[in-house]
Parts: C-alpha cells; sequence; structure tokens
C-alpha cells in the first residue's frame, strides 16, 4: 500500500511514532478515517497510519476507501492534518510555505480587509487557497520579489510579496520598477519620499522585534503600511508619518497616474 504513495507529503515521524505506540497499546480503534486510493490507485490518504502498523510491528483494522476523485486531496483530513503549504507542496508548487501565506494574505485582502488576520475567525481552508491560487496564478512570480523586499525592509516576507503583486495587479499598465528601485535600494530618494519613509518605518518596526518571530498578526499591518505608502508615491504626494491603526480600514490601492 506504501508503494503507491507517490502524491503525499513527507512522512512525520512523530505523528508515526505516537500513532505506533497506541497501536501496540490496544487504543487503535476503527473510525472514518482510514486510507484512501484515488481512481488510478495512488495512496492520497493515511501513509502516517501504515507506517505506524509498521513501526508498531501489530496489526490492526482500518477503514479503506477506493476509488477517491484525485482532485479531492485538499480538502481531505488526515491523521496528521494537510496544511496549505502541504497542499501545494504536493500538487509540485515550490516554496510551498511561502506561496501558501502569500495565497492566504491576498484571500484575507479580498474577503476581509478590515477584520483581524489572526485567530479562528480568520482562517483560510487549503481549498480556498487552492481555488484562490487558480485565480491569481500570478502570485508565484512574487515570491522572489517578496525576499528581495522583505530583505531589504524588514517586512514580513508574504506580506511583501503579496502586497507587491496586489499594486502591481492594481496598475498593470505601469513601470513599477522605480517604486520597487526605491523601497529596495533608497539611495539618492529626497527626505519626504514615501518610499524612504516606508523603509525607515519598517526598519523601526523590526528593530523592535529583535530576536523575536514576526507574528502572523502583524501581516495586515504590513501590509497597510506599504499600500499607504505606494499610494503616497503614486500620488506624488509628500508625506511626514506613515502609520497603520489596526482599527483602520484598509487602505485601497492607488490605480492614479504614477510617477514616470
Amino acid at each position: 500500500m506504501l508503494e503507491a504513495n507517490t502524491t503525499n507529503r513527507p512522512l512525520s515521524m512523530p505523528v508515526v511514532r505516537a500513532f505506533a505506540e497506541a497501536m501496540k497499546r490496544g487504543d487503535w480503534l476503527v473510525t472514518h478515517q482510514g486510507i484512501a486510493f484515488d481512481t488510478d490507485g495512488v495512496l492520497v490518504d493515511g501513509q502516517h497510519r501504515l507506517a505506524a502498523i509498521i513501526e508498531a510491528g501489530v496489526p490492526v483494522e482500518l477503514t479503506v476507501f477506493t476509488e477517491v476523485a484525485p482532485g479531492t486531496f485538499d480538502v481531505l483530513d488526515t491523521g496528521k492534518r494537510r496544511n496549505a503549504a502541504d497542499v501545494l507542496a504536493i500538487e509540485g508548487e515550490k516554496n510551498s510555505t511561502m506561496l501558501a501565506a502569500m495565497v492566504r494574505t491576498v484571500w484575507l485582502c479580498e474577503n476581509r480587509p478590515d477584520l483581524g488576520w489572526s485567530g479562528g475567525k480568520s482562517a483560510v481552508t487549503n481549498h480556498q487557497i487552492v481555488q484562490t491560487l487558480q485565480q491569481h496564478p500570478k502570485l508565484r512570480e512574487f515570491l522572489s520579489v517578496g525576499e528581495r523586499v522583505a530583505a531589504a525592509t524588514g517586512m514580513i516576507k508574504s506580506a511583501a510579496g503579496a502586497a507587491s503583486y496586489l499594486v502591481t495587479q492594481a496598475n498593470k499598465r505601469a513601470d513599477l520598477g522605480p517604486w520597487f528601485d526605491g523601497i529596495v535600494d533608497g539611495a539618492g530618494l529626497p527626505r519626504q519620499d514615501p518610499r524612504l519613509l516606508f523603509r525607515r518605518v519598517m526598519f523601526a518596526m523590526a528593530r523592535k522585534q529583535v530576536g523575536q518571530v514576526q507574528r502572523r498578526r502583524d501581516t495586515r499591518e504590513h501590509v497597510a503600511l506599504y499600500v499607504k505608502a505606494f499610494n503616497a508615491w503614486a500620488t506624488s504626494e509628500p508625506v511626514t508619518a506613515l502609520r497603520f491603526s489596526p482599527r483602520e480600514a484598509m487602505p485601497t490601492i492607488s490605480r492614479g497616474v504614477l510617477p514616470s
């Protein structure tokens, strides 16, 4: 059965060992969660349960499903629950962890821009992640952009990638090269240039979080500050301050005439 395991995520040995211990204790019970094969005979659910049987060295009973539609893996529940990065990795996506976080950010911008982006109510399902990526295939092209902007400014990587994609999509015919060059390099920018101010604000935030893991709830603030700075640059508006309160609405991306 495990020889048919050709499209699953990497095996988690802690999960396997936990299952195996339950099997050896006789605590393993038959439930609706078993193993499943698709119409091509590929194992799509249950690799951890099967590996645990080998680890435990004892027989157990499992529910077995066959003829599962190949496209349903992203909504399947498993012993070790698939996260969005797992689903995208199975589909062959590169840098699936960051890509999944970027897709999640885009979904939140589109569906709940003015609400909190952390906690149970902000959960985005794997199926929604897959659908959103299908609707925004060019997001993949902004993985490296997000890495570059984050390295230069201290932004959360996924926020940098998603925000860069969104402003580009809103201004498809514009040359945004000067925007990206300015926020990444910052050299020679006048004092009140929004790109320079954005860099300073992000640097200050990053310094406060030295030694800390950037939190998911910070994503909304990072995206909002990015959009505010972009809007000021797009309208050639000098700025002296760049702030965002959690109670504020997410700013709408400017589609106005952009600086040359």
